[in-house]
């Protein structure tokens, strides 16, 4: 019989762990209630106890040299049965089957030779178990089409990191791609949870993976950092690679890129996962200036070493206007202009998410995720910026006491963009946490924020049923597909936190502006509507075309954690569909809905961009007029918003030089 030595330490020091946390942990009280369900739910378990443990099958990943390309069998309390999930590397004629159990094993009559190599499972996708003449039950083989990765820990093993997410572990793994080529083979020199309230609700939690050095995983391109998504709380576990499609249709700078893999750990099958690059200022991610690594090379001590400090503030950990968090680093760079990767941040988790950051003047907390710890006059320096552009768009003209609009310090294009892929998707976390942008160095970019990479995605198309409401008392539901979510995305805290402050997000108050949210119009139009109708075509769906590429592994997931079968199954709302392709089609359906119900709501108020003469089209007699206008010589342009070019609601030559290079032979 084979041995797996690894695996038996894992299992002592596991054991150990769960008897000092029971020992610790107090009494459990039942009710009679409980005992009798308890009991019920017993009877109906014919086979969970069977004569046969530590069944194993081995030889996964025949092409991948490494011990741990295994799998044990699961046993579902909800069929009363046993399975075994194979990953698309798998050779089901030449497989390992290692097992111990009080007699002769036999799968629909074969006798099974515990550590020999067999061809059984090759020949039938369910199989009787009998033990000597004793019937144990069903075994189901189910077997994905998807690249795997096989893991193992170090320590307690990774379903000791799941009950404390404080925990951190390391290991081994072998990443594997769908034709069994090697992706990566090594140690792993951090795991770690992944996750804020979606690790407390998900059974199946994400982690993040961090490499000893950097690693190009499924052509991804080369970074040490990687997170592996659950999708746990998205039965179409689409939806995050939804917004990832849709951020390149609609050009955005930067867009983080994915795979779908099945996750063997510590011997066991975990599930479909999201093997994502992290949001991170690194060359393969956002490619903006390393400021961190800049400073790193001009102190002698590692920069979280040095003292937190805040301004404003009496402690680091306090959600006050006008305050700002730092480390008292000696030494800057002589450029602190850029780069900077930034995220709004919830009032809530601004103390303790947040590193170095700031709070605006209205209250809208600002988490500096790179750098990650920022010097004081780094964060002094974007906080000024980020807070004059503020005042821009709360001004009533759109320009601040120094006499700036709000574009000179933002890329407009780039922030409608991201804001229609919130809005479309009706994402419940719009602008309250997980939005990001970024600013690059003066001396190498344009001296603007810009505005992405869209990230974490899952509480979108009514996957949580939510009412957000600002300050202004304006409010919408996010199971309505025919409301506009922007007039109440909230500076989140503004109520919650008790404090006198503005409640009316960015974007939200941008919006208040005709000309703004007449640009959002035309381009959800002229950007993203080409991309939606594909994606909710009724013949042919291209997100039917992403699910049936993941199909096999995400019913194998299924089978492991139980996730469909309608709304009793779903953590929040009504998401979850009978099976995977009804859970996806809940999905199409809710943005076939959508893209109608913004059509109804912006079609009178777009425009082509460029079409200043309002003949619905952009060509060189756009160009005619706008030029004579410029000189004075012409009529009045019919459409001045569709030639600002350079959103600084004016006309310019600087719209007139965009226009000309954006011309067909231009």
């Amino acid at each position: 019989m084979r041995k797996h030595m690894d695996k038996i330490m894992q299992r002592m020091l596991a054991l150990l762990f769960a008897v000092m946390t029971a020992a610790a942990a107090a009494v459990p009280r039942y009710s009679f209630a409980d005992s009798e369900k308890k009991e019920d739910e017993e009877n109906k378990l014919v086979y969970e106890k069977i004569p046969v443990s530590d069944l194993e099958v081995s030889e996964l990943s025949p092409d991948t040299d490494v011990a741990f390309d295994y799998t044990d069998w699961w046993y579902s309390e909800w069929e009363d049965c046993r399975y075994i999930f194979l990953p698309s590397t798998a050779d089901r004629s030449s497989l390992r089957i290692t097992y111990e159990a009080k007699g002769e094993l036999t799968l629909n009559d074969v006798p099974v030779i515990s550590g020999e190599m067999t061809s059984v499972l090759s020949e039938a996708d369910e199989f009787q178990v009998k033990v000597g003449k004793k019937d144990c039950g069903t075994l189901k083989i189910m077997q994905s089409q998807l690249g795997c990765i096989f893991l193992t820990t170090s320590h307690l093993g990774l379903g000791a990191l799941d009950k404390n997410g404080r925990l951190t572990e390391t290991g081994a793994a072998a990443m594997v791609n769908a034709e069994g080529g090697t992706e990566y083979i090594g140690d792993i020199e951090k795991i770690t949870s992944h996750g804020n309230s979606s690790w407390d609700y998900s059974k199946k939690k994400s982690y993040n993976l961090k490499l000893p050095q950097k690693e190009d995983l499924f052509g991804m391109g080369s970074a040490k950092k990687w997170v592996l998504l659950s999708n746990y709380l998205d039965h179409s576990m689409l939806r995050n690679k939804t917004a990832e499609e849709m951020a390149k249709a609609i050009g955005m700078d930067y867009v983080l890129d994915s795979v779908f893999v099945d996750l063997y750990a510590d011997g066991s099958y975990r599930g479909t996962y999201q093997l994502s690059e992290r949001m991170q200022i690194q060359k393969n991610r956002v490619d903006i200036r390393d400021l961190e690594e800049k400073t790193e090379k001009l102190n002698d001590k590692a920069l979280k070493e040095y003292p937190h400090k805040a301004e404003g503030a009496a402690k680091v950990s306090e959600y006050i206007e006008n305050s700002y968090k730092y480390y008292d680093i000696p030494n800057d760079p002589d450029d602190i202009t850029g780069g900077y990767l930034l995220q709004l941040q919830q009032w809530n988790r601004y103390g303790i998410k947040s590193d170095s950051g700031f709070v605006t003047s209205r209250g809208q907390a600002v988490e500096i995720d790179g750098p990650e710890y920022a010097s004081k006059a780094q964060v002094e320096y974007i906080r000024a910026f980020v807070q004059d552009m503020e005042d821009a768009i709360y001004s009533e003209d759109g320009y601040n006491s120094k006499g700036k609009h709000y574009s000179d310090y933002m890329d407009v294009d780039s922030l409608i963009d991201a804001y229609l892929l919130q809005e479309f998707s009706e994402n419940i976390d719009a602008t309250n946490t997980s939005f990001y942008m970024w600013k690059e160095s003066d001396k190498k970019g344009d001296g603007r924020i810009h505005f992405g990479p869209v990230w974490d995605m899952d509480l979108t198309y009514g996957n949580f049923r939510a009412v957000k409401s600002n300050s202004d008392g304006l409010s919408a539901y996010s199971m309505n597909t025919d409301n506009l979510f922007v007039i109440c995305f909230p500076i989140h805290g503004y109520k919650e936190s008790g404090r006198d402050t503005l409640g009316v997000s960015w974007v939200g108050q941008l919006y208040k502006n005709k000309n703004f949210a007449r640009r959002a119009a035309s381009a959800y139009f002229g950007r993203l509507m080409p991309f939606l109708e594909r994606l909710t075509d009724k013949e042919d769906p291209y997100i039917k075309e992403l699910a049936e590429s993941i199909q096999s592994s995400a019913e194998m997931n299924n089978a492991r954690w139980h996730t469909y079968g309608g709304p009793d199954y779903s953590v929040f709302g009504n998401s979850s569909g009978k099976d995977f392709m009804d859970s996806v089609e809940l999905v199409r359906d809710f943005a076939e809905r959508r893209m109608n119900g913004l059509v109804n709501q912006w079609k009178k108020k777009s425009f082509v961009r460029g079409d200043v003469n309002s003949d619905g089209k952009f060509d060189t007699a756009d160009l005619v007029s706008m030029q004579k206008w410029l000189t004075k010589g012409g009529e009045p342009l019919d459409d001045w918003l569709a030639g600002d070019l350079y959103p600084d609601d004016c006309i310019d030559v600087f719209d007139l030089c965009i226009m000309r290079k954006e011309l067909p032979g231009g």
